[in-house]
């Protein structure tokens, strides 16, 4: 195999759709690895660890696209370069509308149309910030998808903004809904009186998919980034978020989401609540929070914030399975199991749902080892570790550092899922599908035969395989919920109604295990 890099010259296009270009350019027959980047001193570091990068793409600047692949050495590079061309023009026209004046400048864009207010900022992270400060200038509020962006930028910008009475979604900030308008990963869902802020994307994605088939709709739905509730950012703009929706006319009920923040961050939201009569709530994933203002219910989990939002609103929730359905389906897929299969591989695409996970795993099995852990002891980057339970978030940066997202392009786990399926000690394969914009078209349709395949080479070992899956999404959504839940049944994989009864199942079929 050889490798052939392409450097297309001042030629510039976001993440987002470079991750799927790549996605559709590995099903190219012949290519072995593909990756199309911009040139950022970054960007050449991981194709130089992924050992795609040749002397040309060394040379590229960072306004430059470098089009970078292996393959075998008698290949027709041009015609590579055509299927390559072929997709970047399917992207371009399908972003195409007639009525729509080109733009080529955020500076020209804020002129030409001073009434907006909101810019979508995602390029690398070293330029990421220059544009946000950019925008604020401009008077718009920020969603910034772009990560890279250091917390003293972070910080910098959204004082800025305090200033300003602007909001900074982000860094790294992955799903909004605002007016009813899905901003990067979301779904389509009711609209309501039910406003949430989150510092986690797929963890409020989790949420606004439960209320909504729970028949309850969303007024905004606010991410915020993933470090906003770090001590250095002092929850900047949850704060702020949190002054809008107490404003918010259409808003009657807040909902607030994140793992753990500071312990003087929750003092600072906690006297901001304080100061509304709207009902809240709170869930700090797995934290212990006392002395909570009378407005305010405490969930310790997703599944929890869902439910317990639902009867502040008027609701008795009929989301969850039956206790004796979950114990009838794990008796069954435990009297299969050899007498090696102990444990739970949970392979993630949300990073927010692999944590719920964890929480719900670990209260009955004990530690569980991840790259994302409860506890820094249990931090492991393999996939499995002998003897123990794993839960694996592979949208962490170790795993898309140069790769699509797996909620893009699943290829990554579906080789983590042949690997966990020939482990001896597998008893449970646990997974999300996450759907909505900017997913997978159809990522149940391509694991069914990443699933079929591993269920059969544990079987040619003498093991079964149990799958137990939960889908994030809407009957909505593009994909469809219904359509991918029924692809996943149809093979035999367990499909349950939230993602903390996914691993209830998982954990009752392996049994009781209390490990310190």
């Amino acid at each position: 195999m050889k490798i052939h890099n392409v450097v297309r010259k001042n030629n510039y296009y976001d993440s987002v759709t470079l991750m799927l270009i790549s996605k559709q350019l590995k099903q190219v027959e012949g290519l072995d690895d593909v990756s199309v980047m911009m040139g950022t001193p970054a960007n050449r570091v991981i194709l130089q660890e992924a050992n795609l990068l040749g002397s040309e793409g060394a040379a590229a600047g960072p306004n430059d696209l470098i089009l970078a692949f292996r393959a075998p050495e008698d290949i027709d590079v041009q015609w590579v370069l055509s299927k390559i061309d072929e997709q970047m023009g399917k992207k371009a026209a399908a972003g195409k509308n007639a009525d729509q004046m080109v733009i080529r400048s955020a500076i020209k864009a804020y002129q030409e149309d001073p009434d907006s207010n909101l810019a979508f900022i995602s390029v690398p992270g070293e330029y990421a910030a220059i544009e946000a400060e950019r925008a604020l200038k401009y008077g718009k509020n920020v969603f910034l998808f772009s990560d890279n962006v250091t917390i003293e930028e972070e910080a910098y910008l959204k004082t800025i903004a305090a200033e300003k009475g602007l909001l900074v979604m982000g860094p790294d900030c992955g799903t909004a809904i605002i007016n009813g308008k899905g901003i990067g990963f979301a779904n389509k869902v009711k609209s309501g009186d039910i406003g949430l802020i989150s510092a986690s994307g797929t963890g409020l994605q989790e949420v606004i998919c439960l209320l909504d088939a729970m028949e309850l709709g969303i007024s905004h739905a606010i991410g915020t980034g993933g470090r906003d509730l770090k001590e250095a950012i002092g929850a900047a703009t949850m704060l702020h978020a949190i002054d809008i929706l107490i404003n918010d006319s259409n808003t009657q009920i807040l909902v607030l989401i994140s793992k753990p923040p500071a312990q003087s961050v929750v003092e600072k939201i906690m006297a901001k609540l304080a100061g509304t009569s709207k009902k809240v709530v709170l869930c700090f994933l797995g934290s212990v929070i006392e002395n909570a203002p009378a407005n305010v219910t405490v969930a310790a989990t997703l599944e929890e914030t869902a439910l317990k939002t639902a009867l502040l609103s008027g609701k008795q929730p009929e989301l969850l399975t039956a206790e004796a359905k979950l114990i009838g389906w794990a008796e069954e897929a435990r009297a299969h199991l050899a007498p090696g299969q102990q444990y739970v591989r949970a392979l993630y695409a949300g990073g927010t749902l692999c944590y719920e996970a964890m929480l719900v795993l670990g209260e009955t099995l004990g530690p569980i080892y991840s790259n994302i852990p409860l506890r820094k002891e249990l931090l492991t980057h393999d996939v499995m570790v002998a003897g123990q339970h794993t839960a694996i978030d592979l949208g962490d940066d170790q795993f898309t550092m140069g790769k699509p997202h797996p909620m893009i392009d699943g290829s990554l786990r579906n080789e983590y899922i042949m690997k966990v399926a020939n482990d001896q000690q597998t008893a449970v394969l646990l997974m999300d599908v996450v759907i909505g914009y900017g997913a997978s078209e159809d990522p149940a349709g391509e694991l069914v035969p990443v699933i079929e395949s591993a269920k059969q080479a544990a079987a040619a070992r003498g093991n079964t395989l149990a799958v137990v899956a939960y889908v994030c999404g809407t009957s909505q959504d593009e994909q469809s919920k219904e359509a991918q839940v029924a692809k996943l049944q149809e093979i035999g994989v367990v499909v349950t109604a939230t993602n903390a009864e996914a691993a209830r199942l998982a954990r009752t079929i392996v049994g009781e295990r209390r490990n310190s």
